[in-house]
Formats: structure tokens, C-alpha cells, sequence
């Protein structure tokens, strides 16, 4: 007997509860202040990570000379003697870190737009506080 529901909707269902528990998580969750330092900890760090190592690992990987004994199937000339790919080298890094930091911008701000829809506009108050 075939299934009728899209691949979509199939997905859809098999997410539904885990979907449901981040939903749980972002109506009941608080902030403290111990909370609130380890979360800055942890997002400075993956910032860190995702903005500077990443493309600068890149920028080193890439632009690594021809006479590297380290492994020749991965390896990749993308020096100053080859213009264009030095120029897509860069372009590479720019667009790691740009992704990254626009992630670290979006991400916090739409999953605080999907907590006050949860919460309902009048639960809380956005920065926090008492009333």
C-alpha cells in the first residue's frame, strides 16, 4: 500500500516531536545570570571558531605552495602565481565568514521572534525585567 503524503509532510511528521520539545524548551526557559555568562562563553567561542579559525585555515590550506610533501590528492595551488584562483581563494573566506557572521546576527534574533510568538507578546517582556 503506497503512501499518499508528500516527502515533505512525511518529514514533517517524523520531526513533529522534536519540534515540540524546542517549542517547550523556548516557552519554558529563563534566563539567570549564571545562564546568561555560559551562553556568552559558548557564543564567543563558536564565534571565534566560525569567524576567524575556519577562514584563516582556509586561507592557509589553499594557498599552501606546489613543493607541499603533505598529501597531493588534497592538495590546492592556489597561490599568486594563478590569478583567478587566487581571487576565488579570498572569495572563498569571504563568503565563510560573512555566512557565519550573519548566522550569529539572524539565528539569535529569529529564534527570540518564534519565543514571543509562543510566549504570546504580553508574557514577557522582551529584554527581560519585572513589570
Amino acid at each position: 500500500m503506497s503512501d499518499a503524503r508528500s516527502p515533505l509532510e512525511r518529514m514533517r511528521e517524523r520531526l513533529a516531536p522534536l519540534n515540540e520539545r524546542y517549542e517547550h524548551l523556548l516557552r519554558s526557559f529563563e534566563w539567570t545570570w549564571t545562564k546568561a555568562a555560559v551562553a556568552a562563553l559558548v557564543l564567543w567561542f563558536l564565534a571565534i571558531v566560525f569567524v576567524a579559525v575556519i577562514p584563516s585555515w582556509w586561507l592557509y590550506y589553499a594557498g599552501r605552495p606546489a613543493a607541499d610533501p603533505l598529501g597531493r590528492l588534497l592538495h590546492l595551488p592556489w597561490t599568486q602565481q594563478s590569478f583567478w584562483l587566487f581571487k576565488a581563494r579570498d572569495l572563498v573566506a569571504v563568503i565563510l565568514f560573512s555566512i557565519s557572521t550573519g548566522a550569529f546576527i539572524v539565528l539569535p534574533y529569529r529564534v527570540q521572534r518564534h519565543r514571543q510568538r509562543l510566549r504570546g507578546r504580553d508574557a514577557s517582556r522582551p529584554g527581560g525585567g519585572y513589570r
